[in-house]
């Protein structure tokens, strides 16, 4: 997992909290023309659309009103002992966004997410995060739900023992109300005496989406997200980086899919080729041993 914002993020919203009105009680119809009645129903509609929280259509929040972008990447670059891992990566994305890093393996995807959180040194470019640029300060803006093999909950662990390791990682950030929050908004039914490995994969990748969530960090970032799973799979895995987004959270999620259903794709693909000696130097998870 991550360490710690000290600017707690969206918690989800609880069905049927949601106020029918905003400020006050609509004006009455009796006893009113019907040029005012019409103006107190505009007035009334204007009021409610005010009042509304919760995400329009697809994107909570595209960027913060009068700044910069939440992330700005601008020509990135990273290599290492065996040559480039990603070269001129340019990307910005607000908060409510989902961006996903789109490749095959060994084609630096994993370490490229790594370097927008912060995690994983780049050679040349410039990278902001909510106005920061010093990497230990935009890492604590994220929480990483999985990342190669470092970052990721034990397979042999219950999901008992995987909610208290999020709660310890986060620092009180994350609380087991918000989790278990997260956990029925993403529709992820688990039981917290099941074996983390042994659950299915689209339930595992779900349910470490859930915790980062909780976390209650600006951003995630999701590293292998529609691995091992079938088209259906990914959809359904979309469909819960959507629902973090919509919650007003920066979600950056690694996929292999060239299709995804983003925002904002950054398709790997697209880069030069590396050389021979540089391909056999990546190892599975993208960049290099």
């Amino acid at each position: 997992m991550s360490d710690r914002s000290d600017e707690a993020g969206p918690t989800p919203e609880t069905p049927g909290t949601a106020s029918d009105s905003a400020g006050g009680q609509p004006a009455a119809a009796t006893e009113s023309e019907p040029a005012d009645r019409d103006a107190d129903v505009a007035s009334a509609r204007e009021r409610l659309l005010r009042a509304h929280t919760g995400p329009l259509h697809r994107t909570a929040i595209v960027d913060r009103p009068n700044a910069a972008p939440f992330l700005a990447a601008r020509a990135l670059s990273a290599a290492g002992r065996q040559g480039p891992v990603f070269t001129d990566i340019t990307v910005t994305a607000g908060l409510g966004q989902l961006v996903a890093l789109c490749g095959d393996g060994g084609e630096g995807r994993s370490s490229l997410l790594l370097a927008l959180t912060g995690r994983f040194p780049f050679r040349s470019g410039a990278l902001e995060v909510d106005g920061q640029t010093r990497p230990g300060l935009i890492r604590r803006r994220f929480t990483v739900a999985q990342a190669g093999p470092a970052i990721r909950f034990d397979p042999y662990a219950t999901v008992r023992t995987c909610i208290k390791e999020t709660l310890t990682v986060s620092k009180g950030a994350a609380t087991r109300a918000n989790i278990n929050a997260w956990l029925d908004r993403l529709a992820v039914g688990v039981d917290t005496g099941d074996t983390f490995g042994f659950l299915p994969r689209i339930d595992q990748i779900r349910f470490a989406i859930a915790c980062a969530a909780a976390a209650r960090t600006p951003a995630i970032a999701v590293d292998d997200a529609d691995s091992g799973l079938d088209r259906c799979g990914s959809e359904r895995v979309f469909d819960a980086l959507r629902t973090v987004a919509d919650a007003g959270q920066l979600v950056l999620a690694v996929c292999t899919r060239s299709d995804p259903p983003a925002d904002i794709v950054v398709d790997l693909r697209a880069q030069p080729a590396p050389t021979a000696s540089a391909r056999h130097g990546r190892d599975r998870n993208g960049g290099h041993r």
